[in-house]
């Protein structure tokens, strides 16, 4: 469908939502940095990073599934981006799902910054995934967030001193949100809250939550 829009297949525009964007724009990542994408599939916010960048620095977007992967290295094409590199992540079994991939050495950093856009219930997107009210369960809310603070937890630690980490998801549920973040830094003593937001579905777009955290920073807020 993309191909059928004027300019679109050239690369003069991309397509994101707000809260996308924010997640993007939540490290302020600079040009010449390096920036770990730990969740990045299909790659939109990969693409709006590398753009804030100017093209400048590295980015490493990595991802479980390899025909995802794969949407991001058309998407790179597309935009003529040269700074993004894409690394497959060697999915566990299934009966393991609830644990963090083992990451490839790609992505052992040190890193400036790193976005994890993690894996959710999508409960803020209902209006764009209505099939979600049908497929949520229950457990749902106690087994992603063990692999979501194990995500946090894996970026964390690529991350040099001083650097940040956003956390992101596109749920409305406190379990995945502001208790995850929680419950990590209440491990991580050498890393703050500096920062967090919650988009309520409607208001004006979807709904997700969006936190900054920072090794060594002492701010934190809310809005």
């Amino acid at each position: 469908l993309g191909e059928d829009i004027p300019r679109f297949a050239g690369g003069w525009f991309s397509v994101q939502d707000e809260p996308a964007q924010r997640a993007s724009n939540g490290g302020a990542p600079q040009p010449g940095e390096t920036v770990l994408d730990l969740c990045a599939a299909p790659g939109g916010k990969t693409m709006h990073m590398a753009e804030l960048m100017r093209n400048e620095g590295r980015i490493v977007a990595a991802d479980v599934q390899p025909e995802r992967v794969n949407q991001i290295r058309e998407s790179v094409g597309r935009l003529g981006l040269s700074c993004v590199e894409m690394v497959v992540i060697p999915e566990r079994p299934a009966a393991d799902d609830s644990a963090a991939p083992d990451l490839p050495d790609e992505l052992n950093g040190p890193f400036d910054a790193a976005l994890v856009d993690v894996p959710c219930s999508n409960t803020g997107v209902l209006g764009k995934r209505p099939d979600v009210r049908w497929r949520i369960r229950p457990q749902d809310l106690v087994e992603l967030p063990q692999l979501q603070q194990r995500l946090l937890q894996a970026a964390m630690q690529r991350v040099r001193p001083g650097g940040r980490v956003v956390y992101s998801t596109c749920s409305s549920e406190s379990e995945e949100n502001g208790n995850v973040v929680r419950s990590v830094l209440a491990a991580s003593p050498e890393w703050s809250l500096e920062s967090e937001r919650i988009a309520v579905p409607g208001q004006p777009g979807d709904g997700g939550y969006l936190a900054l955290l920072r090794h060594g920073s002492a701010t934190n807020g809310v809005s």
